[in-house]
Parts: C-alpha cells; sequence; structure tokens
C-alpha cells in the first residue's frame, strides 16, 4: 500500500510518501523535483504498522497536503512551460498565520529569485521584481529581463515592493511596462502583483490600481494573485483561461467584491479574497457574496476562499446552507473572527464533494474543534498560540 502526497505553499513545494509493507512503512520526504529521504519504522504487527501509517497520512492531511494522484503537482515546471496547467495546490501561498511576514518563497511550485541583472537570466525560477527605501530599480530591471531570452520562457513573475520611498506609489507604471512587453512575455501563466510585508509596507497601506490591462494583455494567464487594496481595481473582469484569482486585503472594497460577483471567468477553479475589517476599508455584507455563494458563478469551482474577515460568523452561517457547497472540494474561512457561533452552524456542513474545511487562526472553543474534527473530511482547526481568547480581543489575522 502507498500513499504519496504534496504540498505547496508560498515558502515551500515538498512531496510526501508512505509505503506499508507488512508490519513496516517506509516514509520519503522531500522538495518536489528531488530524491529526499527516506525513513523505514517496524511494528510488532502488521495492524498496528496499517494503524500509524493511517494517523500518519491523516496528520499531512491536516497540514494541507493533497494526493499527488491527479494534482500534476510533481511536473509543475514541465507544465507550465509548455503551456500546460497549473497544479489547482500551487495557487494558494498563504497557509499559515506565519507565512504572512514573509515574502514568497516560491510561487506556483518555482522558487522566488530576486531578479539580479548582473547574472544570467534564468528559466527554472520564479524572478521578483522590487524596490528598497534607497534603491527603485523595478522598472530598470524589468526592461533589463524583458530584453532576455528568459522573458520568452517565462511562465510566472512576482511583483515586489514597487514604490521606493513613495509608500502612496501604485504598480501602475510596473503594469503598463508589462503590458508593453506582453510579446516578449508570451506564456506568463501566474503572476503576484504585491509580494510585500509588513516590514516594507502594511498591507492596508498598499496602494493598488486596476489590474485589468493584465488580464487583458496576457491569454495564458491562468493565475493573478494581489495584495493591498487602496484602489485597487478589476475594470475589465473577464479572461477566458483564468483558473485563479486570489487578492490579499485588509479592508476589502466592496466595489472588488462586485467587480468578481459580474466577471466572466469561465474557467476559474480557485477564488480567495481577504475580506478584512472595517477599520481598514471593508464595507462588504454578506448578502454582496450571495452571487458566488448562491452556485451560479464559476461552475467549475473548486477552491472558496472568504478568508482574514471579521464576518467569519455570518459567512459560516450562510455558505453552510449554500447550493455552492455540493461542489467545490474546499472551504476556507481561516485567518478570520470565528467563533462557537460559526463553528455551530459548520458543524451541519454535508457535502458530497468537500474535502477540506480551513478554519486555522480561530477562536473556536476546544469542544466544538473536536466535533467539527469528526466530520467527515479533513479539517484544520489550527491556532496560533498567541491567540488572546478574551471576547473583548478578536481581530483578523491581518487588519492593518
Amino acid at each position: 500500500m502507498i500513499r504519496q502526497l504534496v504540498y505547496m505553499d508560498a515558502k515551500s513545494s515538498k512531496f510526501w510518501n508512505i509505503e506499508l509493507e507488512g508490519a513496516s512503512h517506509t516514509v520519503t520526504f522531500g522538495r518536489i523535483g528531488t530524491n529526499g529521504q527516506s525513513s523505514t519504522k517496524s511494528f510488532p504487527t502488521e495492524e498496528a504498522a496499517r494503524k500509524d501509517m493511517e494517523k500518519l497520512v491523516k496528520e499531512k492531511l491536516g497540514k494541507g497536503y493533497v494526493d499527488a494522484a491527479g494534482s500534476g503537482a510533481e511536473a509543475t515546471s514541465a507544465a507550465t512551460s509548455s503551456g500546460g496547467l497549473i497544479p489547482l495546490i500551487a495557487f494558494s501561498s498563504i497557509n499559515r498565520r506565519e507565512d504572512i511576514g514573509q515574502n514568497a518563497g516560491t510561487f506556483i511550485g518555482k522558487r522566488v529569485v530576486d531578479y539580479d541583472p548582473e547574472k544570467p537570466a534564468r528559466t527554472d525560477v520564479a524572478y521578483r521584481f522590487r524596490s528598497d527605501w534607497e534603491n527603485n530599480e523595478v522598472i530598470p530591471n524589468l526592461e533589463h529581463f524583458l530584453a532576455s531570452q528568459a522573458a520568452t520562457d517565462a511562465t510566472a513573475l512576482v511583483i515586489g515592493a514597487w514604490h521606493g520611498d513613495d509608500s502612496e506609489l501604485t504598480p501602475e507604471e510596473v503594469i503598463d511596462v508589462l503590458v508593453k512587453g506582453k510579446d516578449r512575455l508570451s506564456n506568463l501563466a501566474a503572476i503576484y502583483v504585491g509580494d510585500i510585508t509588513s516590514e516594507e509596507n502594511e498591507m492596508s497601506w498598499i496602494h493598488q490600481c486596476d489590474l485589468s490591462p493584465l488580464l487583458e494583455a496576457f491569454p495564458k494567464l491562468q493565475l493573478v494573485r494581489s495584495r493591498g487594496g487602496q484602489g485597487l481595481q478589476l475594470s475589465s473582469p473577464q479572461h477566458e483561461n483564468l483558473r485563479g484569482l486570489a487578492i490579499e486585503t485588509g479592508g476589502m472594497d466592496v466595489s472588488v467584491i462586485r467587480s468578481v460577483c459580474t466577471s466572466n471567468f469561465p474557467e476559474l477553479e480557485y477564488l480567495e479574497l481577504w475580506l478584512g475589517t472595517e477599520e481598514y476599508g471593508a464595507n462588504s455584507t454578506v448578502a454582496d457574496l450571495q452571487p458566488v455563494l448562491s452556485g451560479r458563478l464559476f461552475p467549475k469551482l473548486k477552491y472558496l476562499g472568504l478568508r482574514n474577515s471579521q464576518r467569519a460568523d455570518d459567512i459560516a452561517g450562510v455558505a453552510v446552507n449554500s447550493p455552492l457547497i455540493s461542489r467545490i472540494e474546499t472551504l476556507d474561512l481561516s485567518l478570520g473572527v470565528l467563533t462557537d457561533q460559526g463553528a455551530r452552524a459548520l458543524l451541519k456542513l454535508a457535502s458530497p464533494t468537500l474535502k477540506k474545511l480551513n478554519l486555522h487562526y480561530n477562536f473556536i472553543g476546544s469542544d466544538l474543534i473536536k466535533q467539527l474534527k469528526a466530520l467527515p473530511f479533513t479539517v484544520d482547526a489550527s491556532k496560533p498560540s498567541d491567540m488572546n481568547e478574551d471576547n473583548e480581543w478578536r481581530f483578523v489575522a491581518v487588519g492593518e
């Protein structure tokens, strides 16, 4: 008996396999693309070995691993470079609260490297273009990269801090350069606009702009991820091939939600919205999400993330009865203010397709967490050890 799992996020791209042989099992693990390392453990009986294997697999699934079969994760680079599909698991980035404070180390399974014009450009990485407070080389470096042969092979780009010493600068000029160089980026499949840590600029202070020019310029895009909500727009939300849309904010304006809810993304499988808190611009209600929750939109949707929300309890109460629940594989309400109220609603979840419920970072009592974990799918109800459970002090994972 063999079980093969994979995991991808902003820091890593790795596999974990376990093979049961009689009264022992062998675990092999490591970074995708390497042989990894192995260890074998023996048990008094075959039954004991099997039970330990099942326990280990359950633990890995709870941490975000998924079955490798059908994920395509083992061939991420080859798939994207040949115009194939990016694995669904590769669309995720911030899986844990602690991931937020770090720049992306991987993006769609590729290692992220800061672009250096003094070194030969590579095709096996995702380049990041960013500034610091003393130097803003984003535009010159982008133009240098676009002139290289590597640009024509690039499938993924990461745009980091673009603002230099002007924290109110938007990425509009960066997007203009990308759009003008679209013929040099003919294979671009994924872009992250805003890989910016709190030390560089707080999430709710990041000034964004209209991202629609990217949708219009790059027909092979499968994933658009952005961070920051001020000035964010999707004025023309349509794309024939987009499969993943992820928008991280500390407070999402309702206009962005309405753009998503009136969009034309027929291939969308992954939708991740960080709704945030009123103190930093969130002004929507659960009713504004109804076009998504009703199931009328996005017939191919498999993952729905309504994250970092002060209204997590209200969302849970509506989502549990949503027609969409009967066909998605993952419901992600993590990083928000989810309490016992929302947990009680989620205990009623019944779905023939749901494989995972992500409630990481929550304010749920231990008894209810135990009941949630008894549901017939993987439930991640982990939370940071430093969480303050006082009723008076409950915050989303990222407000400011």
